[in-house]
């Protein structure tokens, strides 16, 4: 008794498939995993930022300076960054008015979104230079691109709408800042950041 050629090969066949199957599954199952992990770190990632973006903006003071009978709005924004003045930060331990800056910063084929935080001088009637010892926080690395819009009225009488830049010489605050990121693996849905209610003149 025993087997005979053509047995052995159907068992060697079955068993080959038997075989490449069972690596198969345990290949895509470990795929699945790794991209169930990536997919719950861009969550994760995205409720914090959106959380610090709004945090940072809801403080952000309706300041506004005046010199002779201009007056400057401690706000300005265009597509790549935007400055206000709000409290000091949660983790700064210190007291007083912070000037930020929420930026993207690019290179050759990346960008990144960072926010920057240095100490406001009440001396001075505007922002401070950019200056190299101020605080940076980096928010978001290896993004394609990233970029910011705003809605309101810079003029009293005109009707709200949405602009990619906003001046400091505008008769308003924005009412909304919207924040467009977009990773490689697709865009993040858009951040909607809401500014103080600005006081009537």
């Amino acid at each position: 008794s025993g087997f005979t050629l053509l047995e052995v090969m159907v068992a060697m066949v079955v068993l080959s498939l038997i075989v490449t199957t069972a690596f198969g599954a345990l290949r895509m199952g470990e795929r699945s995993w790794e991209a169930g992990l990536e997919r719950t770190t861009e969550t994760e990632t995205l409720r914090t930022v959106s959380g610090v973006l709004q945090r940072q903006l809801s403080q952000a003071l309706t300041l506004v300076w005046t010199e002779d009978t201009e007056k400057t709005l401690a706000f300005s924004g265009d597509r790549e960054q935007l400055r206000f003045i709000g409290p000091a930060p949660q983790h700064h331990g210190s007291t007083g008015l912070f000037e930020y800056t929420l930026a993207v910063e690019a290179d050759a084929d990346r960008a990144r979104l960072v926010l920057y935080f240095q100490l406001h001088d009440p001396d001075i009637n505007g922002f401070q230079p950019q200056l190299g010892d101020r605080q940076r926080v980096p928010l978001v690395d290896e993004l394609k691109s990233a970029g910011f819009a705003y809605y309101g009225s810079p003029v009293a009488d005109d009707p709200p709408q949405w602009y990619s830049q906003w001046s400091s010489d505008a008769e308003a605050f924005p009412q909304l800042v919207q924040a467009r990121i977009d990773t490689g693996r697709g865009p993040w849905p858009e951040l909607m950041l809401t500014l103080p209610t600005v006081p009537e003149k």
